[in-house]
Order: C-alpha cells, then structure tokens, then sequence
C-alpha cells in the first residue's frame, strides 16, 4: 500500500474560515490525499466540498463529512458524519452521537490555552483519559505557538495510547497540510481503518516569518468568532 496524507481539521468561510468548500479542495490537490471539513457547529460546507470532489475526481482528493462541536466540556471533532450533530451537551453524549452515526470522535487541541469549556464543566483535558474518543490531535499546527500545547499533548498521550492525529486546524487555504496524518492507503476509509487499528502517525511543517504574521492575524480573528461573532450562530441548522 502506499503513503498518504491526511488534515482532518479544516475550515471554510461556512464557519470561520476564510476560503469556500471548493478552494480547499482545489488548494489540497495533489498536497494531500484526504480532508476533512470541520466548521463549528456547521456541516453544509462540509457537503458542498465532498460534492465538489466528487465532480472534479481528477483531483484526487477524498473529503469526510466532519463537523467541531462545541459541548460543554470543550469542542469534539466528529468524522465521517451522515448529519449534523446539535452542540451544548456533554462531550460523551456527543461522542456518544457520533458513534450511533459509524463516526470517529477526535479530540482537538486538548492542550490549547482556551478549553472552550462551559463554566462549571470540566474539561476534555481533564476528562481525556475517561472519554471514548477514538483518536487525538498530538499535532494541531494551527500556529507557531502550538509546539508547547503538542507537546502536552503528546506527553498525555503516552499513557492514555489513543491512535495520533495530525491537523492543520486551518482556516485560510495556504495552511493546509501544515499538520497532517500519515497512514497507508489512499482513501478516506483506509484512513479510518489505520486510526481504528492504531497504525497512523503525525506530523507537521514549519511556518515561515510571513506565514507567522498572518497565522497570528488569523488564530486573533477566530478567537474573537468563538467570543462574540459565533454564539449566536451555534445552533445553526447547517
């Protein structure tokens, strides 16, 4: 089998990225062998990519339906997702959800500054070692910064022993790729085989100077969406 790669944490202007459905997808041709689109609280433009795939396959790039939850105990990632999970429960019902679904659940980030938690609610970090999730993000490259959340997250992992993810967590499309997975196969279901028996690897690329300066504009400008600009869209339909 051959070598491939996967971000499996990507959003688009659905949410609070910066680039439509179809420019990732064109963008992440011949980069990388399978995405997955993960908009807040949001799967459409998860839809729209997977459909534009389909109907450009020279490109060669197969999207996963996935969608960031918010719970209350911080964001879940769901994979492969046949409809739209509701946020505001706790992070094992929503696991819970995207298992009835055949989906993976991915924790994201869980050693980032921010948890994302509710007040009151323990967090994923807290809760990691007790949650069924089926894979964690040891590399989420959604900045410069993140080499020290990584690398908390990869020291947590050593005892916990959940299947290693790497993402770019991106929300401009020059991002892409700058964290990912490697697992052998080509598709989005080999991908899932090789988490489900534990075989995948992490890994990320560096940023450059100006890379860093619209990276740091960029990770501002979603916090303040989370904050102020995203509450109020969290329980959107799509």
């Amino acid at each position: 089998m051959n070598y491939s790669k996967a971000d499996t944490h990507i959003h688009t202007s659905y949410s609070d990225g910066n680039n439509s459905p179809e420019d990732i997808v064109e963008t992440a041709a011949g980069r990388l062998d399978v995405i997955a689109i993960t908009d807040h609280n949001r799967i459409k433009g998860a839809f729209k990519a997977k459909e534009y795939a389909l109907k450009n396959s020279f490109l060669e790039v197969d999207v996963i339906i996935g969608e960031e939850i918010s719970t209350k105990n911080g964001h879940v990632i769901g994979l492969f997702l046949e409809k739209k999970i509701i946020p505001g429960k706790t992070a094992q019902e929503t696991i819970d959800e995207i298992h009835s679904q055949g989906g993976l659940a991915i924790a994201p980030h869980p050693y980032y500054p921010v948890s994302y938690a509710e007040k009151g609610y323990p967090t994923i970090r807290k809760l990691l070692p007790t949650l069924d999730f089926d894979a964690v993000e040891v590399i989420n490259n959604s900045s410069t910064f993140s080499i020290f959340s990584n690398a908390a997250a990869s020291l947590a992992n050593v005892s916990i022993g959940l299947p290693p993810v790497g993402v770019s967590d991106a929300h401009m499309s020059n991002f892409i790729g700058k964290g990912y997975t490697a697992f052998y196969g080509k598709t989005a279901l080999d991908l899932k085989l090789q988490i489900k028996e534990k075989k995948t690897t992490a890994h990320f690329s560096h940023y450059s100077f100006k890379e860093f300066k619209i990276n740091t504009f960029q990770s501002i400008r979603s916090l303040y969406f989370y904050f102020y600009g995203g509450k109020a869209g969290r329980n959107d339909a799509a």
